[in-house]
């Protein structure tokens, strides 16, 4: 929450859409509108962003559909109202040019709140952990957070996959929300509508 709390406004939404799925670096930076269904509330995450190329996901099981809450989809829709670039096929996050951010922009964000950024993590696997963490400790069911965040070494619950419904990943969405923001969410709907103080 304290990182939601202190970024600039402009990343305000690609730190709270982090959070709230613990989407790989890589796999949000590489995210196209397309991708984003805020009818169906959504995330289908295809391709990653790797030294600036289009990737395929890390592994078969990056490739996933992610059904998130309302608050992450209003956030979601305001981003998208104050967007310049909204074709799609255009990125959900990018410079003003229409290209992607390139991880090394996000960095001083990290500096300023002194989060460790080990070589390879880039300080954004710590809302992974957090949010399995969270959806764990709220639900009593790691499962939920493992097929969130499309971890690779689950082969003794390869056929939660399958059967996994998506009312209950909605739920375990709901639940990061929920926990993130504590008694903020009921404001927190409104941090897409451009008013940089719902962030708080």
């Amino acid at each position: 929450m304290t990182i939601l709390e202190n970024v600039p406004l402009e990343y305000g939404c690609l730190f709270t859409c982090v959070a709230l799925t613990g989407l790989r670096l890589e796999e949000l930076l590489a995210l196209l509108w397309r991708h984003v269904d805020l009818d169906a509330k959504v995330i289908k995450v295809e391709q990653s962003l790797w030294r600036g190329q289009i990737v395929l996901p890390k592994t078969t099981s990056s490739a996933r559909i992610l059904p998130h809450g309302e608050l992450l989809g209003g956030i979601l829709a305001g981003h998208k109202r104050q967007a310049h670039h909204t074709g799609p096929d255009d990125f959900v996050f990018c410079k003003e040019d229409g290209t992607p951010f390139n991880p090394d922009v996000l960095y001083p964000v990290l500096d300023r709140l002194q989060i460790p950024r080990p070589k390879r993590s880039a300080g954004f696997h710590a809302f992974r952990h957090s949010a399995a963490s969270l959806i764990n400790k709220k639900t009593g069911n790691l499962k939920l957070a493992q097929g969130l965040l499309g971890h690779a070494n689950l082969s003794t619950t390869a056929d939660t996959y399958t059967h996994m419904s998506t009312e209950a990943q909605r739920e375990a969405s709901e639940v990061l929300e929920r926990a993130v923001f504590g008694n903020l969410f009921p404001i927190c709907s409104q941090i897409g509508n451009g008013n940089s103080q719902t962030i708080k």
